[in-house]
């Protein structure tokens, strides 16, 4: 009877999960749509029209009725499984998406106000929860070497910080692109870039140094153009053919499954198509910039006491509080990484575009430490690759 239970329960949780994400999907598009429906400025200021307004409350609510049915998933897993909801891959990547989306509401949203970017936060989000249901198994009992309460330390502590490392991947990625586009919106108008080492913040005129919004036109026409410009300085085809490649290659070379494959790389190429249709809608690059950082300056520390907080755990479970085991390894590689980043923020030279590459890199380290490592290379973790 309480194998029946557990069975009805893990079932709910799934379907829940489903629920969740079909919720994240309708938000996203919502708040896309609400970009839509915005109106940009030569300064780059963009003020929502009445039914952008509407769409992004809209999709708000979503977003959070999604985030409620989902924690309501994991607790129900949790219960199902009589234990944390987060022993394998398939937990694991539920939980993160749900922080991701919760970092993304509260930080981006409601702290800074940059609610137009939670289209990208729950792109991410959508995405590692169709990792997820590609690595989906029953709830059971997990091996012994889990069976410890560091389990609820460790690795709460890696997913909120690996939730806030996506945040910040969102944010990294907007600043290169937006980057870009005002850097060569001032070269095509005959401008100087002067923004500042860590990020473009005005385009000047190169006869008096003095704001310059002049593209081809008068200047009418030149008012609304300008930001309009760095969609048109960008190629539209690169935009959605380069995600798609990526995340095809990466699920075939992963999962082996075409049909996963085709439709993961098919919602790529769709987010990579709205990130070139939203670019004049995106804060300044100095803007994100600044975001990324701190995001990143703000999850550190976490997940600086993750490692330190699985170091103690190997030595009560392995007798060792470090043995260079692949996923351990992964970890710190991912920290050195961090921590580049953030040293490079501080140096000068190293500012804007060459620290945001770092800390790309350091995500990829992440992703490839959690998803690669648990399914390819045998280590005292490969009991956690499903």
């Amino acid at each position: 009877m309480a194998e029946f239970y557990d069975a009805q329960l893990g079932s709910l949780s799934h379907t829940l999960f489903n629920t969740a994400l079909v919720a994240y999907l309708v938000s996203m598009v919502g708040y896309f749509f609400r970009m839509a429906y915005t109106r940009v400025a030569a300064d780059g200021s963009s003020v929502s029209t009445t039914v952008g307004r509407r769409i992004g409350q809209a999709a708000t609510a979503l977003a959070l009725a999604g985030a409620a049915v989902h924690l309501a998933s994991i607790v129900l897993r949790g219960v199902a499984a009589d234990r944390v909801p987060w022993a394998n891959m398939y937990e694991y990547s539920s939980a993160l998406a749900l922080l991701a989306v919760l970092v993304g509401l509260v930080v981006l949203q409601r702290r800074l106000g940059l609610g137009h970017l939670m289209g990208f936060v729950l792109a991410l989000s959508i995405v590692t929860m169709a990792i997820g249901l590609m690595l989906y198994t029953d709830p059971g009992p997990v091996v012994p070497s889990l069976q410890s309460y560091w389990i609820q330390i460790h690795v709460t502590a890696a997913m909120v910080a690996s939730s806030i490392f996506m945040v910040a991947f969102a944010a990294t990625a907007l600043y290169l692109v937006k980057d870009t586009a005002e850097r060569r919106v001032a070269a095509r108008s005959g401008s100087v870039y002067g923004g500042s080492t860590v990020g473009a913040a005005s385009v000047t005129s190169e006869a008096d140094g003095q704001p310059d919004d002049r593209l081809d036109g008068d200047a009418d026409e030149a008012r609304y153009a300008s930001p309009l410009a760095q969609r048109q300085v960008l190629s539209p085809v690169l935009f959605p053919l380069v995600p798609f490649a990526v995340v095809l290659a990466f699920v075939l070379v992963v999962w082996r499954a075409p049909v996963a494959a085709l439709l993961a790389a098919s919602v790529a190429a769709l987010v990579g198509i709205l990130t070139w249709y939203a670019v004049p809608h995106l804060p300044p690059a100095a803007t994100l910039d600044t975001v990324a950082y701190r995001t990143v300056a703000f999850g550190f520390p976490i997940w600086t006491f993750a490692v330190i907080a699985g170091a103690i755990w190997a030595e009560e479970a392995w007798g060792r509080f470090w043995g260079w085991d692949p996923k351990e390894t992964g970890s710190f590689f991912t920290w050195v990484l961090y921590a580049g980043y953030l040293h490079a923020r501080a140096t000068h030279g190293w500012r804007g575009r060459r620290a945001a590459w770092i800390g790309v890199l350091a995500f990829v380290a992440l992703m490839v430490t959690y998803y690669a490592v648990n399914l390819f290379v045998v280590g005292l973790h490969s009991y956690a690759g499903v």
